[in-house]
């Protein structure tokens, strides 16, 4: 089996206080207090969300990368 290449989308909602992944590419989306516990809440939960999508593709060929994004709204109330 290939290598499969996933990108996942970090936020952090502040009011809530929780991290929010989502990867659009196997139907992910989930969510923890902290950023460590959500990487490995997708590690846990992406291959088989994946199988349940017809996405063939196993956790040793896989390769996740968490790209985080923020605006100065994100970090400094206005």
């Amino acid at each position: 089996m290939s290598t499969s290449f996933f990108i996942v989308k970090v936020s952090h909602d502040y009011e809530s206080g929780m991290w929010i992944a989502v990867c659009d590419e196997i139907g992910l989306a989930t969510e923890s207090e902290t950023y460590e516990g959500l990487t490995e809440r997708v590690w846990e939960i992406a291959p088989e969300i994946a199988a349940e999508n017809d996405i063939d593709v196993s956790i040793d060929s896989m390769i996740i990368s968490f790209q985080q994004n923020q605006t100065v709204k994100d970090r400094i109330p206005l």
